[in-house]
């Protein structure tokens, strides 16, 4: 209902006004809801944070260091495989937020029963409680892979080119600031004697479900402007969409750089799930030391943001993307020189990882957009989300690692992959299509 609602508010505001009328009348409000919902979407995730507090749940209820691994394994595949059946779906359409309303509201209705899971089955049945959290965050992270292609769009339809750059460094500081307060609240909820397990873990799994509901909200109400009504293509047969793929990285080389420069930076995962695990077991961390862990992420993010923003409005998407994988080799180094009596510097590898994690999405989605016709916008993120696929291989690896020759194993082989991936990144040329958005600015001007 509510997603009808929205789609047919939008319909209504461009037949009078006209993409581009809406664009700018409907700026602000726009702008400041996708920053707004991005910055609840991340702060809920934080309360189950893949890289501090899921791997130690997971942990808790039994798995293994190769079940833990599984579990990026499963992030991966949702967040990939689903895009290009989603941008085959909304392939032709001028309208996109229908589809991401409805994808949404799907992906996040399971986390309601986390709690109750956790509560009823944490102690008596773990086995069932990790059945359980696994088949909700996969369901999680399948439809919200589905729902990054619309999402995307939407934003190349109301940021302009010039200004993308200072919208993602925004959405990132904001983002870090709300994933800090998470944090922080992280730490109070594992410190609380009188909050004992599973009674904590609920909480916080129910603390994500709100901050996700917000973000729903806000997504229903951003007023979407009309894509391009000129070239308007019929939508083909899946197989035939798929056929399309050779031609159009023939037409985007850059594309093809930028996925597989991701793919190999994209290593860092296979050490994320085990630099928790490495300070618990290994340097003697607390779990109190967890809430402080999941701070240092966060605020990782809200320094880098605003960075990362003005290093591509000023130099370019490329120059932000060789420097991200600079800072992303750094993390495992960092932690490689780690020992017991310096603890503490293992708050600086998670600085490192809030900095570079949203910092590279955003990064290569901004190069996306900015490497293709806005017509191609929906296919190159398909594209692009299914052909880091592989990269789903890093969880388990980095779990079988971890079971033969520990973490530092781990760490130093993630090391080696992403050194490969900057080389890759440094021949990223500069974007070859301008935006239309800037194009009506220059010829308004």
């Amino acid at each position: 209902m509510s997603s009808a609602s929205g789609e047919s508010d939008t319909l209504q505001s461009d037949a009078h006004e006209g993409p581009d009328a809406v664009v700018t009348r409907y700026r602000r409000r726009n702008t400041g809801l996708l920053i707004g919902e991005a910055a609840a979407y991340m702060a809920g995730v934080a309360f189950f944070d893949s890289a501090t507090v899921y791997p130690v749940l997971l942990a808790r209820l039994g798995a293994s260091d190769a079940l833990v691994g599984m579990s990026r394994l499963i992030q991966t595949l949702g967040v990939t495989l689903p895009a290009l059946f989603a941008a085959h779906r909304i392939h032709g359409r001028v309208y996109h937020k229908g589809f991401l309303v409805g994808g949404s509201a799907l992906a996040r209705a399971g986390l309601f029963t986390l709690p109750f899971a956790l509560l009823l089955f944490g102690k008596e049945r773990p086995d069932l409680a990790l059945a359980w959290v696994f088949g909700v965050t996969a369901v999680f992270w399948i439809f919200d892979g589905a729902c990054l292609v619309s999402w995307l769009d939407i934003v190349g339809k109301i940021v302009p080119q010039r200004r993308r750059g200072r919208f993602f460094g925004a959405m990132q500081a904001l983002a870090g600031l709300f994933a800090i307060g998470a944090g922080l609240i992280v730490h109070q909820i594992l410190r609380s004697s009188s909050l004992a397990y599973p009674g904590n873990f609920a909480l916080l799994a129910g603390l994500w479900f709100i901050a996700a509901m917000v973000s729903q909200i806000g997504i229903m109400m951003i007023v979407e402007p009309a894509g391009d009504r000129t070239n308007i293509e019929p939508r083909v047969g899946f197989l035939d969409y798929i056929r399309m793929l050779g031609p159009f990285l023939r037409r985007y080389p850059r594309v093809l750089r930028l996925i597989l420069a991701r793919l190999l930076l994209e290593a860092g995962s296979m050490a994320t799930p085990f630099y928790v695990l490495y300070a618990q077991r290994d340097l003697g961390a607390s779990l109190q030391a967890v809430g402080f862990y999941t701070v240092a992420l966060n605020a990782g993010r809200v320094a880098s943001g605003p960075f990362w923003g003005w290093l591509t409005d000023r130099f370019g998407t490329s120059t932000t993307i060789r420097t991200i994988g600079f800072s992303i080799v750094a993390a495992p180094m960092a932690a490689l020189l780690c020992r017991g009596e310096t603890l503490w510097a293992m708050f600086a590898v998670f600085v490192i990882l809030g900095s570079v994690g949203d910092g590279l999405w955003m990064a290569i989605s901004n190069a996306l957009l900015e490497s293709v016709e806005p017509k191609d916008r929906p296919f190159a993120v398909g594209v692009a989300s299914v052909c880091q696929t592989p990269g789903a291989l890093y969880g388990p690896m980095g779990g079988a690692l971890a079971e033969i020759g520990g973490y530092r194993v781990v760490f130093g082989c993630a090391a080696t992959v992403i050194s490969v991936g900057v080389l890759i990144a440094r021949g990223l040329g500069p974007p070859i299509v301008p935006s239309s958005h800037d194009r009506v600015e220059r010829e308004q001007r």
